[in-house]
């Protein structure tokens, strides 16, 4: 009786990467993230061999993280999940949004805007004072010409 035996890929990190269009070290970025939540790879003579499945994997973790506002560390978490390969979360990563301290940056907002306001009301002071002194020169002018003409018509008769 023959029996067949057929063996699975195992591709290495850099066809890997050819595969899916990435560089080689966002592979291993991608790795490293892996490891910490438990999840490891199989290794042949030291190094790195990923399966046909694996190859899956990354496929959903490069599509999963292309989405906006998604950072790897989510979508690494919710690949594993996807594919059962890990039980739940481990504790030192956050799937939940994180809570800034907004405070002092209100606080700098509001002197941000203040100094604005300051300077837009200098600036505004500056231009009615300027559209004054233009006013004032033009209505000079006027006068002169006016004076002009008026002694023209003085020394004509």
């Amino acid at each position: 009786m023959l029996r067949v035996i057929t063996a699975e890929a195992a591709y290495t990190t850099e066809e890997l990467a050819d595969i899916l269009g990435l560089p080689i070290a966002t592979i291993r970025k991608y790795n490293f993230h892996f490891a910490k939540i438990g999840v490891q790879f199989t290794k042949k003579q030291g190094r790195l061999a990923y399966t046909n499945d694996d190859v899956t994997i990354f496929h959903e973790l490069k599509r999963i993280y292309a989405y906006p506002e998604m950072t790897l560390e989510k979508a690494v978490i919710t690949v594993a999940k996807k594919f059962n390969l890990v039980p739940d979360t481990p504790p030192n990563i956050s799937t939940e949004k994180q809570t800034l301290n907004l405070a002092p940056l209100e606080v700098q907002m509001k002197d941000i805007q203040s100094y604005i306001d300051a300077k837009f009301e200098e600036r505004e002071r500056q231009l009615i004072s300027m559209a004054r002194e233009i006013r004032a020169l033009k209505k000079a002018q006027q006068q002169k010409k006016s004076f002009y003409k008026w002694l023209k018509t003085f020394f004509e008769k």
